[in-house]
Formats: structure tokens, C-alpha cells, sequence
């Protein structure tokens, strides 16, 4: 968990590949599973610098609770209040093999230049023009949040 908040400190581009759990009662304490424990939305919140871009392909990582007083909370509302330009994550829980495949085309078309939500939607139309329908809903799961 350590070694994840100190990377992501300023990091230009950041993906956390884990499992993922949002909790509805206090989204802040959301989880992504990494080896050595939790990483919470919460813990997020003490980053010095917000990293550009984050991609969490993790289930339900880009779930948002509303909390009293109209609040949003959840990764993506921490996130992007950091300062984050975007964020790419789920809102579905998604299957590894499948969520791994569409990740690597996503990375290669903004490693060839596109912008993360331009990066995303390509990648989701050319999952869209498979047969198989749970490459589309995998697909369908994730979300560019913020500029893109």
C-alpha cells in the first residue's frame, strides 16, 4: 500500500490493476485489494501531489456514494478533488481476462498519442465489434471521468 500511494505521488499515468469493493455505507473506505492489504479511497486523500491520469481497472472502482449533504465520495470524487485529469474505472464488477485484454488496447492507443477518453472509447468499439457479448459488457463497465 505504501509503495502504491508513494507512485502515485505525481505520477504522470497510473494503473492500479487489483481487486476492487466499494462500500455504499461509507465510500471513502472503499477498497482495492493489494498484497500486502487495502488501499482505501480515504488513504488517497493525503497525496501531495494528484497523479495526471489513473486508470483503476478494478471492480466497482469508479462507483460514487451520495452522502448527507449532497457529498459525493468515492474514488473518483477523491480523485479528481485531488486534482487528477482523469480517471478511468469501472461501475460494474468485471472479469480479469477479459478486463486485461481491453486495458492493453487502451494503453497502446494512448501510448500512440489519443487522450484517455478517446483511448477508452476506441478500445470499448473495437470490443463492440466481437461476437461475445461479455467482452461488451466488460467493455461497457468502464468510464473516463474528468477532461479525458
Amino acid at each position: 500500500v505504501e509503495a502504491v500511494t508513494t507512485a502515485l505521488d505525481g505520477a504522470r499515468l497510473a494503473h492500479i490493476a487489483a481487486h476492487g469493493r466499494f462500500r455504499a455505507d461509507n465510500p471513502l473506505f472503499s477498497t482495492l485489494e493489494l498484497a500486502d492489504g487495502p488501499l482505501t479511497a480515504y488513504e488517497l486523500e493525503r497525496l501531495p501531489r494528484p497523479p495526471g491520469c489513473v486508470v483503476l481497472s478494478a471492480c466497482d472502482s469508479g462507483l460514487s456514494g451520495v452522502r448527507p449533504g449532497d457529498e459525493v465520495m468515492g474514488f473518483t470524487s477523491v480523485l479528481l478533488a485531488l486534482g487528477a485529469s482523469s480517471l478511468i474505472a469501472t461501475v460494474l464488477p468485471v472479469p480479469a481476462d477479459l478486463t486485461t485484454e481491453l486495458m492493453l488496447d487502451l494503453h497502446r492507443r494512448m501510448d500512440a498519442g489519443a487522450l484517455p477518453a478517446a483511448a477508452l472509447a476506441a478500445a470499448q468499439r473495437g470490443f463492440a465489434a466481437t461476437d461475445d457479448g461479455s467482452a461488451q459488457a466488460t467493455a461497457a463497465a468502464f468510464v473516463c471521468f474528468g477532461a479525458g
